[in-house]
């Protein structure tokens, strides 16, 4: 999309739209079926030839073609003649991506007014805004004003560098009045001035001048070599000054600014002005402009802004064979061979990820899962601890109108029943209670009371885990359990169930003994003494305060620690009392240091029986 139009910063003067016209993309011109068009840097030429665009596209620039716009001539022929105007600058939408802009201040186009081009084919409000050309003048010139606008989409680019090469013209001011159109009719408003050098911030213009008699500075030599070939047919129109700064009461040349080219008086006709993001390079009138924008983009620019330039190939012969450096050989070869060799251990790997995820997926499922998926992952869980027979219930239940258990267990003295459920929120008392029932009918028809009751739940399942209600049962159906010998579980207590089992934390023959209590499961390592809750926490958690009372602690020991109902194991690596390392001790106040790190409102224990 084209941007045209322009929006007044300084005061809310509203917007002078310019009826659409066909969108011009960058590189429309026709470009040869072999050019390769080079994504960066993105070059926006303003008021450039169509020879120079041509040139920069074959070279496989990546070019848009824009203006300021075009001087109008206005039919102002009496005193009472007046017409309404918009701009008709063209700059690319996202001139803010864009990395070089070139601009030739001196060119320009003339063409005549028709007020079908000057009428906003859509306007909303009450109101309208249009520039006014009035009698005397006869040749309207939207530039200045574009030249102010030009500088507000500059001022996106932000945080990366840039760079603007202008092609100088003699410096002048346009006063520009306003016209909106109200349901009331028309209002004039206060003029606005503006410079053609306004799209900079500040532009050290000095006095107009036309002059041919030029002599470059010294500075760089290919950029003194690239000014001196295109110096004879190069033409200046405009001074500029070297601003000053003030520092310790002294008025200093800016170091910002570099002359390049001055006339026979010495005065600057070209500068050069570096800052931190936005660099201008302000030039005279150089005839040949095609080939000298070409010439510094391919040889010069590249060394000075290798940032806009990341896929200059000005040196790219260096990479041909015949101009390789002593061992480049041999290294390309191992490289080649190492990337042979990553590419394969990445698919290895790969594959190796997509195995796992398969092999373990039954933990994430009874996590998220209800219906027959949480069932038949609850079945695989249930294997993996190495209960014996395992019954996926409903498959073999000849009573389907009948409300039976999801899964039974086949133990050594009995029976376990369990009915799973995944649901959106939490459990009612009858979701809790409803494999009780149950329960009663296997007792009876085995004639004995050998049947443990188990519901696992999978509640808020929509949630992740850890912003769960957890335990997701409430006291009186925790204590409801208890009264009615089943058991109430989590299918994110399994979750961390696995990860402690693996770590050694828990056996599995501890866990399976757990499932069968009553109440709220809980998962503990078994034979564990009370050590304390440190007092103090120090260095990085690595070491703790805790007082001791008749318990015997000694290097080495494997304690645990116990933290919102999980546990991680640490190794006793060294004990102090009061600063004096001991191999033992069973009293006082000590300071522990541990191979893991311990948190605040954690819980020391110790293992005092053998498993």
């Amino acid at each position: 999309m084209v941007v045209r139009g322009i929006f007044l910063y300084k005061i809310p003067m509203g917007l002078f739209g310019k009826k659409s016209k066909p969108e011009l993309k960058a590189n429309e011109n026709e470009v040869g079926d072999n050019i390769i068009i080079t994504e960066r840097p993105r070059i926006c030429c303003l008021d450039m030839s169509e020879e120079t665009i041509s040139v920069l596209q074959n070279s496989g620039a990546n070019v848009y073609k824009g203006t300021l716009g075009s001087k109008v001539k206005v039919p102002n022929t009496s005193s009472r003649d007046w017409h309404q105007i918009l701009l008709n600058f063209n700059f690319p939408q996202n001139l803010h991506e864009y990395d070089i802009i070139i601009i030739d201040l001196d060119s320009f186009d003339i063409i005549d007014y028709r007020i079908e081009d000057y009428v906003k084919e859509v306007n909303t409000g009450k109101s309208s805004s249009y520039l006014l050309s009035s009698y005397p003048e006869n040749v309207f010139d939207p530039r200045p004003m574009a030249s102010s606008i030009l500088k507000h989409h500059l001022k996106e680019i932000s945080n990366r560098e840039y760079l603007v090469l202008v092609f100088s013209s003699k410096s002048y001011d346009i006063d520009y009045e306003t016209l909106r159109i109200t349901e009331d009719g028309y209002r004039r408003q206060p003029s606005e001035k503006y410079n053609i050098y306004s799209f900079w911030n500040s532009v050290p213009t000095s006095t107009a001048k036309y002059g041919t008699e030029i002599s470059v500075c010294k500075m760089r030599e290919d950029l003194r070599l690239l000014l001196e070939k295109y110096k004879p047919e190069t033409v200046y129109n405009q001074t500029f000054y070297h601003p000053t700064t003030r520092i310790e009461g002294k008025n200093i040349q800016d170091e910002r600014y570099f002359p390049l080219i001055t006339n026979m008086n010495g005065e600057i006709v070209s500068f050069l002005e570096l800052n931190k993001y936005e660099q201008l390079i302000m030039l005279p009138q150089i005839k040949d402009k095609s080939n000298f924008i070409l010439d510094f983009l391919s040889k010069v620019a590249p060394s000075i802004y290798p940032n806009l330039f990341p896929f200059s190939t000005t040196f790219s012969w260096k990479n041909q064979k015949e101009y390789w450096l002593p061992l480049h050989s041999e290294l390309l070869s191992e490289k080649s061979n190492i990337q042979k060799e990553f590419e394969h251990k990445l698919e290895e790997n790969e594959r190796k990820i997509k195995e796992n995820s398969a092999k373990y997926s039954f933990l994430h499922s009874i996590v998220t899962e209800t219906g027959d998926t949480l069932v038949n992952s609850l079945i695989q869980y249930l294997k993996w601890l190495e209960f014996d027979k395992v019954i996926n219930f409903d498959h073999t239940n000849s009573k389907p109108n009948v409300l039976e258990e999801d899964i039974q267990v086949e133990l050594a003295n009995g029976l376990l029943i369990i009915e799973c459920k995944g649901i959106g929120g939490t459990s009612t008392d009858s979701d809790c209670s409803q494999v009780s029932k149950i329960k009663h009918r296997r007792c009876k028809e085995r004639n004995k009371f050998d049947v443990k009751a188990l519901y696992i739940v999978n509640h808020q399942r929509y949630l992740p885990p850890l912003s769960r209600q957890n335990p997701p049962f409430n006291e009186q159906q925790i204590q409801d359990a208890k009264n009615d010998e089943r058991g109430l579980l989590s299918t994110w207590q399994l979750f961390n169930l696995y990860f402690e089992i693996e770590k050694g934390i828990i056996t599995k023959e501890e866990a399976r003994k757990s499932i069968l209590e009553f109440g709220l499961i809980e998962f503990r390592p078994e034979g564990l003494s009370f050590v304390n809750e440190p007092t103090e926490i120090l260095k990085d958690g690595k070491v703790c305060i805790v007082n001791i009372d008749n318990l015997p602690l000694s290097v080495n020991d494997e304690l645990f620690i116990e933290k919102n109902g999980k546990f991680e194991k640490a190794i006793l690596l060294e004990i102090r009392l009061n600063d004096t390392p001991l191999q033992t001790a069973s009293q006082g106040e000590l300071g522990l240091k541990l191979s893991s790190k311990i948190e605040r409102k954690s819980i020391l224990w110790k293992r005092v029986t053998n498993r």
